[in-house]
């Protein structure tokens, strides 16, 4: 019998899921303290119910801790997250376009670690919003009731990646300005002691 595919459930029910996500999807990745969650572990299993078959070894190779730090750990924190969200019964058994998932989880979740630590998924609805609409868009799907326009300019609204590339080039600019305005303060002290000099 093949299986039931089941319309794409509102925003709410994504927002519940990841709110209820299991404890073994919090917990400290393997590599990190005592951390016991093998993650390539978690995705090979992942892309077996979702795809038929394991994915290829250089893949998985990408959820190997890489470093201590907070945004490997953040990094692969998001790929738990992102690999509960894919599990949602709603999902399963739909033709997902591996390639674009495959991405998902090595590129843009790479990307939101850099951004965003996982603990904001407790206490943001936004970070929650974020992770439902960037996995949806990852596999071609679209909330009931929106327009892909719709949903891309929300996903802009709450994106951390673009929030945090604003921050870092307005700290960027503020600091190019700090430097032009100390260097005309010293530029106008030096022309003054000349003239002082000269007189």
């Amino acid at each position: 019998m093949a299986a039931m595919i089941i319309d794409v459930p509102p925003l709410s029910e994504w927002l519940r899921w990841i709110g209820e996500m299991p404890a073994a999807f919090r917990a400290e990745p393997e590599g990190f303290g005592e951390g016991r969650v093998r993650v390539r572990a978690v995705i090979a299993d992942l892309f077996e119910t979702l795809f038929g078959r394991a994915p290829a070894e250089s893949l998985l190779a990408a959820f190997v801790p890489t470093s201590t730090s907070g945004a490997e750990r953040s990094r692969l924190g998001w790929v738990l997250a992102a690999a509960h969200v894919l599990w949602h019964p709603s999902l399963r058994g739909r033709r997902l376009p591996r390639a674009e998932v495959e991405r998902f989880f090595v590129q843009e979740l790479a990307a939101l670690g850099a951004a965003a630590a996982t603990g904001s998924l407790d206490g943001e609805e936004d970070r929650r919003e974020e992770l439902a609409r960037r996995t949806l868009r990852a596999c071609g799907l679209e909330l009931p009731g929106e327009s892909a326009n719709e949903a891309e300019d929300r996903l802009r609204q709450v994106d951390s990646v673009e929030r945090r590339r604003v921050l870092v080039a307005a700290a960027e600019r503020e600091r190019r300005a700090r430097e032009v305005r100390e260097a005309m303060a010293r530029k106008a002290a030096e022309e003054a002691a000349a003239k002082a000099s000269r007189e």
